[in-house]
């Protein structure tokens, strides 16, 4: 019995500790998050307005600057439309945009679409998808193997938990990487 148990606790050990050390860094992640997106100087032109549901529900967006709806138009003109308002020029040769305002949408793709900003926010982001996983489905694991006592069982349980963990890496690592490729 206590081999069983001393394999056990001694296997463990590592993910013990790579669960204290994810949720260390989850905390810097999320602080970080946070920070960059809505209180750091450089993007408070972009995330400077903020409006109550009330205002959601009636339709009303966050007010840009004219540099932001105007590199949001000029996109919308060169490549025929993004988001989900495109603008049609009513002439072929209209050099100027058709008066659309841009939306938080059309804003962050534009930030994801610059190389610089995007390959430093979707690194930040994988990194924050990996740890909060980890970290999530090693808890949940820990769980299933609290309350599961049939072996064949916990094992199922706990491969189909990180199987499940990897489906949703896979997934959400796809959505960022592509995110403002075609803008």
């Amino acid at each position: 019995m206590s081999k069983k148990y001393g394999h056990s606790a001694k296997s463990s050990a590592f993910q013990w500790f790579t669960h204290r050390i994810t949720g260390t860094f989850l905390i810097f992640l999320l602080i970080t998050h946070f920070w960059v997106q809505h209180y750091d100087r450089t993007t408070a032109s972009i995330s400077h307005s903020v409006i109550t549901s009330a205002e959601a529900d009636a339709g009303v967006i966050p007010e840009y600057s004219d540099a932001a709806n105007e590199a949001v138009q000029q996109r919308r003109l060169n490549q025929g439309g993004i988001g989900r308002n495109p603008v049609v020029p009513a002439d072929a040769s209209a050099a100027q945009p058709t008066g659309q305002e841009a939306t938080p949408y059309d804003v962050l793709m534009l930030r994801l679409g610059d190389p610089v900003y995007a390959v430093l926010w979707k690194g930040f982001n994988l990194l924050f998808l990996l740890f909060a996983l980890h970290h999530g489905f090693f808890g949940v694991t820990n769980i299933l193997s609290d309350y599961i006592r049939n072996d064949m069982l916990r094992v199922g349980a706990v491969s189909l938990a990180w199987t499940f963990a990897l489906v949703l890496f896979i997934v959400g690592s796809y959505s960022v990487i592509v995110a403002g490729l075609n803008v």
